[in-house]
């Protein structure tokens, strides 16, 4: 069983142009999240993307890119098309994490590569507590209802509950689901709520959840949060 992990990358971003460029103390963010998963079990570690000034930041480097097409609507399609140049095999796993988590805990991503020991896990993703009762009202934070170790619900917004918890969108594929998924038509939630993950479970394929052990996660999107994210890495990773 190969592992691999695959960062989708690209430029267009509403609220903050060019993020994966974004400098957080001394480099671009990508470099970060790229740096970061190296540190896993994974036998294969990608950047995928349509993007020449992404692609200059690895000149010396080349091999650690995938060009990808400029027409994907999700990470997933552009996930699976850097996939599938690998020629991989139905049960290797492939992990897709989002150009945004550039100091995720390359625990985490050990600990999903191992869920698929268990070969009736199909999906797997993160989650982590929920410190403030503001963030059930907060629409930019997908929440994740957990029941028995899996994800029952995804929501924007809800009034609270026991096993409510932040989802963290990192998510790990056998690249026979994978592949399915891609093919599956996106449900009619999915396209309101603009919560991809749910067109696996209208689809009734389960989703595995585990805690996060990440310390900081962080998706940048304004520049509040890369504000945020200089500061965590100016206090942890400064010499």
């Amino acid at each position: 069983m190969k592992k691999v992990i695959i960062i989708p990358a690209r430029l267009l971003s509403e609220r903050l142009p060019e993020k994966p460029l974004k400098i957080i103390l001394d480099k671009p963010m990508i470099n970060w999240t790229l740096e970061a998963v190296e540190k896993s079990s994974a036998d294969i570690v990608k950047v995928a993307t349509d993007s020449k000034k992404i692609v200059n930041l690895f000149e010396t480097s080349p091999e650690k890119v995938v060009i990808t097409s400029s027409s994907h609507i999700s990470g997933t399609d552009r996930v699976f098309e850097a996939a599938n140049l690998l020629e991989l095999k139905d049960e290797d796993i492939v992990i897709n994490v989002q150009g945004d988590e550039p100091f995720i805990n390359a625990k985490d991503l050990d600990n999903l590569f191992n869920l698929f020991d268990d070969k009736k896990n199909r999906i797997a993703t993160l989650y982590s507590k929920i410190r403030n009762q503001e963030i059930f009202k907060d629409k930019n934070i997908v929440k994740v209802e957990i029941n028995n170790g899996f994800a029952s619900k995804f929501m924007r917004m809800c009034l609270g509950g026991n096993n409510i918890y932040i989802h963290q969108g990192v998510y790990a594929f056998n690249f026979k689901t994978l592949k399915q998924f891609i093919n599956l038509k996106p449900s009619k939630n999915e396209i309101k709520f603009k919560l991809e993950q749910l067109r696996a479970l209208e689809n009734g394929i389960s989703i595995r959840a585990i805690e996060s052990v990440s310390e900081f996660h962080i998706g940048v999107d304004t520049q509040e949060d890369l504000k945020k994210a200089n500061e965590f890495a100016k206090k942890n990773y400064s010499k």
